[in-house]
């Protein structure tokens, strides 16, 4: 029940990660890897827009790790394509893997230290298996990268969230949303 407070969150995270994939795709080195990560998108697409709304969820799991192995090979192809990271984190995510989410954007991190979405991404992650002080380290770092005052003050009310949430965690209390 709690992961329900923060569907509005997650489903905002998502369509702006989504928008800004599309908006300002990067150029990849050869067209390799871009058709590994195109069809990691069309088998993602498939599972998560198509096959579980119909609530078919042995397809989309399927799907999704048809997705995963193309995003992979994206990867292999040219370990520094972070359109193939993003993607695959979000698999992860969906997928409620938020361990090998965190590794995923972690890479994005790394290959784009500017990129704060990632951060929040990386944060988001690491604060849906409890590891609130990582979180909140992320996204102090995030802040560092910005001086534009609504993004601060986002973030910052990012960190109070997820410092009730580790308070309510560490009294058993309830779950404060995003």
């Amino acid at each position: 029940m709690r992961n329900l407070r923060f569907l509005p969150f997650l489903t905002a995270v998502f369509l702006v990660s989504a928008f800004l994939a599309v908006a300002a795709p990067e150029r990849p080195q050869s067209a390799k890897e871009a058709d590994h990560n195109r069809k990691g998108l069309q088998y993602y697409d498939e599972a998560f827009y198509q096959q579980l709304p119909k609530g078919k969820q042995r397809e989309a799991n399927e799907l999704f790790d048809l997705a995963a192995v193309e995003f992979k090979e994206a990867i292999a192809a040219n370990p520094k394509y972070t359109t193939a990271y993003r993607n695959l984190g979000r698999l992860y995510y969906v997928r409620k893997e938020f361990l090998q989410a965190a590794d995923a954007y972690r890479t994005v991190t790394i290959l784009e230290p500017q990129d704060i979405d990632a951060c929040v991404l990386l944060a988001l992650s690491y604060t849906e298996i409890d590891r609130f002080t990582e979180a909140i380290r992320e996204l102090e770092i995030a802040k560092a990268k910005t001086d534009n005052p609504e993004v601060i003050g986002k973030l910052d009310g990012y960190i109070l969230k997820i410092k009730g949430r580790k308070q309510d965690s560490a009294t058993g209390g309830s779950q404060n949303g995003w």
